[in-house]
């Protein structure tokens, strides 16, 4: 034989012994799963492994699950409340944002991702851990990472794992999950309390316990939020599907509009002023992206008008000139948040990683405050604050000059949340954050591929116009 012969024979060796050794390990640790924790979580490390296998060998599946997952977070946590199920569900979305992170790292795919994009992205993360210091539990900073960093990730892991030949079939999938989102939003609302009731979040037990984000002033009939936590999460996200929606190339503006019909009735119902403003402040960017093809000038005065909208909305929740109206949950917003920075001004450091928002309520020595950047300025400190900040102005700026609809999508969907960034916690629920980075994600996707030359500007009629074909078309 041959010396290469004798090579292929020693290597298919080699590979049967690590495949013995390595099935001989995993077979050992599930059955010390099962000795020790049940039969139950041994199955389930089972569905883990094989969940992990596949989105090594097929990294999209990941994208996809979360896409799926995402959205009933909240519901699964509700209904299945006291069980294994919730923490299980939860930490799915964790183990497909690890694997699809080490497989970025593997192939070498963060090359493609742009060097400020991936600096600032890791400053933040990396930095907020310092906070950490002033957290007495591991646990607890732990949690407070992954609540309000980890899914910022997905900036840079998303670029490194898609490509622009991907971007079609997931903005489809991100739509049906919009849709279908909607329709339950529609389905629960339309129970009323009894589905309150049904998530066992009726009957309290004391008259603080009832849970009044749930409801409007003054009304008996509950706000939409299901298959979300609440209704200004589910509002938001809602909010930016509507930019998906838009921007997706290929579509008429009549199904376009078609499919904005259930998203929009699920703001509405929802009664979420954040939610209600996102979808406002997304039809705008999408006018003024429109006026901008014919007058640059009047396109830029047209956003600045929508942005001192939204910053003077801002402000009156912050100096609670809105509570005049007699609403005590504006009010209650806006004392927050000037607590909050008078908090801020004595801690500009911070107070402690995992120590802030609604997500610590249960935390001795918690704080509570209604404002994701305020959120993350009295968590970690004013300097990472101004590297998210840093960061959401790079992405949009890097948006608004793609000449792509798609490339244009990040800076939709950062506008459609800003407002509800900036006066509530949502983005510490994992099924919000997770959502509107994966969308700007696929946003930096379609800005890389159009300056690599992967896909051009359409040209051949006005229906696309605003959309991506292969540069071979």
């Amino acid at each position: 034989m041959g010396q290469g012969t004798t090579g292929a024979m020693a290597r298919g060796i080699k590979h049967r012994v690590v495949g013995i050794s390595t099935s001989a390990v995993v077979a050992v640790v599930l059955a010390a799963i099962s000795f020790v924790a049940g039969i139950e979580y041994a199955l389930v490390a089972v569905i883990g492994v094989a969940a992990t296998f596949l989105i090594f060998r097929y990294p999209l599946l990941g994208v996809y699950g979360l896409i799926v997952l995402l959205p009933f977070n909240g519901i699964v946590s509700q209904i299945a409340e006291g069980s294994s199920l919730p923490t299980i569900y939860g930490a799915a979305k964790d183990v497909i944002l690890l694997c699809l992170l080490l497989v970025a790292l593997i192939s070498g795919g963060f090359a493609r991702v742009p060097g400020v994009l991936l600096a600032l992205v890791v400053s933040c993360v990396g930095l907020a851990l310092v906070a950490g210091i002033y957290t007495d539990d591991f646990l607890v900073a732990s949690y407070g990472w992954r609540n309000d960093y980890e899914p910022l990730l997905l900036l840079i892991i998303i670029p490194a794992v898609v490509r622009a030949h991907h971007l079609p079939r997931i903005l489809l999938a991100l739509v049906i999950a919009a849709q279908a989102t909607a329709v339950i939003a529609l389905a629960t609302w339309l129970r009323g309390v009894e589905w309150i009731y049904t998530l066992g979040r009726l009957p309290v037990s004391t008259p603080e316990e009832f849970p009044t984000s749930l409801f409007s002033s003054g009304n008996d009939w509950p706000r939409a939020f299901s298959p979300y936590v609440a209704p200004n999460e589910m509002a938001v996200v809602m909010a930016v599907m509507l930019a998906v929606i838009w921007l997706t190339p290929g579509r008429r503006w009549t199904v376009n509009a078609a499919l904005s019909v259930l998203p929009l009735v699920a703001i509405y119902l929802s009664a979420s002023r954040s939610g209600i403003i996102g979808a406002v402040v997304v039809l705008c960017v999408l006018a003024a992206r429109g006026i901008s093809k014919k007058s640059p000038l009047l396109s830029v005065f047209f956003l600045l008008i929508a942005s001192f909208g939204v910053v003077a909305g801002a402000g009156l929740y912050i100096t609670n000139r809105l509570d005049d109206a007699g609403d005590p949950s504006i009010g209650g917003h806006s004392a927050s948040m000037a607590e909050g920075i008078a908090m801020l001004a004595e801690h500009p450091l911070g107070i402690g990683l995992g120590l802030v928002g609604p997500r610590t309520v249960d935390i001795p020595g918690s704080y509570q405050v209604e404002s994701f950047w305020l959120l993350i300025a009295l968590e970690s400190g004013l300097i990472v604050l101004g590297l998210f900040v840093m960061l959401l102005g790079v992405l949009a700026v890097r948006s608004i000059a793609s000449r792509t609809a798609l490339g244009f999508i990040g800076a939709a969907a950062i506008a459609a949340s800003l407002v509800s960034q900036l006066v509530l916690p949502t983005f510490q629920e994992g099924a919000v954050s997770f959502a509107v980075w994966l969308v700007v994600g696929l946003s930096v996707v379609a800005q890389q591929a159009a300056k690599h030359g992967e896909i051009v500007p359409a040209e051949s009629d006005a229906e696309k116009a605003d959309g991506l074909l292969p540069a071979s078309v």
